[in-house]
């Protein structure tokens, strides 16, 4: 009689305790379901959701070293059960003297104590496990010479043992394994860049797009080094042989469909751009909706690849950039399962074309070698996020404790663009990611630290993020104090007194060669000039004057001398460079002009009566 008590308890319970269990999952599925059918058409909805349980829930495709919140589910659920078994044992008449009721209920305790402490462990490490993830391939270089170990990297050397001697040198000891390597930053010699990045941004904004619904896709403006004419990539705008590019993506919107890519050239400030048209048609957009959206149908394509919008880029293949074909690339990543969590890494690239039909050429390719696409190939929002994780080489301690780790400049100059500069290196021909860090947790914009990733290269995993840490003898570079220098310099060769920063006229001041930081000046939007100087002063500035003006698609700009920079340590001019001259027109009658020609021309004649004033005698020094 006892028994069948038992079984009916059993019985009973059971419809509730199966719907306490199954609510949530059957919820999940039903929600897929209406994402994947009914809104099959809209990738991104599917692509987020099936991204969105697997970061959430099952990182690894299971319940083996699930996330955190899936073990809270679990205890959730056997609270639940272990209710369940009391009411059960209460309905059959029993108490908790019998074995059945006491070792159901042990069972169940036992289950929600495993649950919360695998949820509490995974929370604890999670941050921790991002850190461990990308320490695998950064390696600390610290300068074998000086007087001692740079203080901004100590926190890890303190407590270290000895390397392999080949990658390693010295190994930290914390639970987050950090590579030291005992090298200086070898001499990349970077080419340097003739425009700022928010110069680009104005020129392809304002000079292209022939089409209603057209506009530059944010944060896909890109410089491309060594890629202008001479260089068999097509890029060139009919500047120096060799030279770099701006390129930016012309996304469409709604029904519009992309139209091409954009290209400038800094050297002659002429802008282009490639269109897709006849046999290179393409029907899609970024920004576009129900059937043109581009972005459904990468998803649908692609649905394990995620991209940021900053690691979409686009480039004209092709002899003359006018009847190039446009090429649209985007660098692309995973996320993928690590201990309790997910983690982006790099996964290749997908390279866009357009066809005869209008359907979008889709090539995935999983590994791209040097040279084989003319910019970067490894996701600039995958390194970020390597240069972000430094701060755990050291472990929590060290990282709360005493705030280790480096971070991106603040400077009011590169507001806009802190790092993350594509330049190409002369000693090597490859592109890198370069950016100048400070430390973290510090009011300090001293450039402590060179964070320096090859970004030509993708294919196997993780590249290598190096970070060239500056000795503290070394000479010290503030980019406050390299912007105020350069606004001195610039007051004094030209009687001209520039700002700094979003707004100013100084906006960005970037690295190249051994210890050099170039400046650019901007006016009216267009980069003018452009300023040298070494990081201790111990060579003459350079001060250059560009001449010529943008040009839109299409438009001849006007013929003008080459630049002819200063060569280092010879004397500094006494004399500003030639100002550029008026724009077409400017002599004609003013209410027949528009008003940016109008602004244009009353900059023109502003430089033209500075440079005409009595020049000062360069500083001594």
């Amino acid at each position: 009689m006892a028994n069948a008590r038992v079984r009916q308890a059993v019985r009973s319970t059971m419809p509730g305790l199966a719907a306490w269990w199954l609510w949530m999952p059957l919820l999940a599925a039903l929600v897929w379901v209406v994402k994947h059918f009914l809104f099959g058409g809209f990738g991104q909805q599917d692509q987020s959701y099936v991204l969105l349980i697997e970061r959430q829930f099952f990182p690894h495709g299971g319940p083996w070293d699930a996330a955190p919140l899936f073990w809270f589910w679990l205890a959730v659920g056997l609270v639940g059960t272990a209710v369940a078994v009391w009411f059960a044992t209460d309905e059959a008449g029993s108490d908790f003297t019998e074995w059945w009721p006491r070792l159901a209920m042990a069972v169940v305790v036992l289950a929600v104590i495993g649950s919360l402490v695998r949820a509490g462990t995974g929370l604890w490490d999670n941050d921790k496990d991002a850190g461990r993830f990308y320490a695998r391939s950064t390696v600390l270089d610290v300068p074998a010479g000086g007087a001692a170990t740079p203080r901004s990297v100590l926190p890890v050397t303190e407590h270290s043992r000895p390397g392999d001697g080949t990658r390693c040198d010295l190994v930290g000891t914390s639970d987050v394994p950090a590579c030291v390597k005992t090298a200086p930053m070898p001499d990349f010699d970077f080419e340097a860049r003739t425009a700022s990045y928010a110069a680009a941004n104005k020129a392809l904004t304002d000079s292209t797009g022939l089409t209603s619904g057209i506009h530059l896709l944010d944060h896909s403006l890109h410089y491309l080094p060594g890629t202008g004419t001479g260089t068999g990539t097509g890029t060139g705008t009919g500047g120096q042989a060799g030279g770099g590019v701006w390129t930016a993506v012309l996304d469409g919107s709604g029904e519009q469909p992309m139209e091409g890519v954009a290209v400038w050239d800094g050297n002659t400030n002429s802008v282009a751009s490639c269109a897709f048209h006849g046999d290179h048609a393409f029907g899609r957009a970024f920004g576009g909706t129900g059937a043109v959206s581009l972005r459904n149908l990468l998803a649908e394509r692609f649905p394990d690849l995620v991209y940021s919008d900053q690691d979409i880029w686009g480039y004209c293949d092709g002899p003359d950039v006018r009847t190039a074909q446009p090429v649209i690339v985007i660098s692309v990543a995973r996320e993928q399962g690590w201990k309790q969590r997910t983690v982006t890494a790099p996964a290749g690239v997908l390279v866009l074309k357009g066809s005869a039909d209008g359907r979008p050429d889709l090539a995935y390719r999983a590994t791209v070698d040097p040279g084989d696409l003319p910019g970067a190939v490894y996701p600039a929002s995958v390194v970020r996020s390597q240069i972000h994780e430094v701060q755990w080489l050291g472990g929590r301690g060290v990282k709360d404790d005493r705030g280790f780790g480096y971070d991106h400049t603040s400077s009011a100059a590169n507001a806009t663009n802190p790092g993350e500069f594509l330049l190409r290196s002369k000693a090597d021909g490859h592109l890198y990611y370069v950016t100048p860090l400070v430390p973290r947790d510090s009011s300090s914009q001293l450039v402590v630290a060179f964070a320096v990733l090859q970004a030509d290269r993708v294919g196997d995993g993780l590249n290598d993020l190096h970070v060239y840490v500056r000795a503290d003898d070394a000479p010290s570079v503030n980019l406050d104090v390299l912007a105020s220098r350069m606004v001195s310099y610039m007051a004094q060769q030209t009687s001209i007194t520039i700002s700094v920063g979003q707004g100013g006229a100084l906006q960005e001041i970037i690295p190249f060669g051994r210890d050099t930081w170039r400046g650019f000046v901007d006016f009216n939007g267009q980069t003018q000039d452009y300023i040298d100087l070494s990081g201790d002063a111990t060579v003459t500035p350079n001060l250059v004057s560009l001449k010529d003006r943008i040009t839109p698609p299409g438009g001849q700009p006007q013929p003008q001398p080459q630049p002819q920079p200063q060569p280092s340590g010879t004397p500094a001019p006494t004399a500003p460079a030639s100002p550029a001259a008026p724009a077409a027109g400017c002599g004609g009658d003013p209410a027949q002009l528009t008003d940016r020609q109008l602004a244009d021309c009353i900059a023109e004649w502003s430089r033209t009566l500075q440079g005409r004033l009595p020049a000062q005698p360069p500083a001594g020094g």
